[in-house]
């Protein structure tokens, strides 16, 4: 049967052919095509990793920026926060002193009344003065002398 085989070989090829080393040197088309399909996956796969990689640079510098913002935003509302502290200080302060005034404008008042009595006082002092010295002329010359009539 080898001679056969070896004779047909001739026939057909020229030549005797070695099978075992041509099975060892063809291609196995199957392990080609999942080798191809393997580097395209690959491929595909490094190309979505990039993606993926440069959106998350992205989302990292988005981010860092809205920190930023963020963190200005709250020195901004500290500087508020203390102004209005100052303010309600000083507001209190000034409260404070026109309760105080408050208490001080009745005495204002109380000066002028007490300068207008005053002022009546004299006015009266002197009119009684004045009564007392008619009083005593009307005695001299022997006038009646009635009493005041009250009002």
């Amino acid at each position: 049967m080898e001679e056969t085989v070896r004779q047909l070989m001739i026939r057909k090829f020229g030549r005797v052919i070695d099978l075992e080393a041509l099975q060892t040197l063809s291609v196995n088309t199957t392990l080609e095509e999942l080798k191809i399909k393997k580097l395209r996956k690959e491929l595909s796969n490094a190309k979505e990793m990039k993606m993926w990689e440069e959106k998350i640079a992205q989302m990292r510098w988005e981010l860092m920026m809205k920190t930023k913002e963020h963190t200005k935003k709250l020195h901004q509302m500290n500087d508020l926060c203390i102004e209005k502290k100052k303010l309600d200080s000083r507001l209190n302060t000034l409260q404070n002193q026109q309760q105080g005034n408050a208490f001080q404008g009745p005495r204002k008042a109380d000066i002028v009344a007490k300068e207008k009595v005053t002022e009546l006082i004299q006015v009266q002092a002197e009119r009684i003065l004045a009564l007392k010295e008619e009083i005593a002329l009307l005695r001299k010359k022997g006038g009646l002398i009635l009493p005041p009539i009250h009002p």
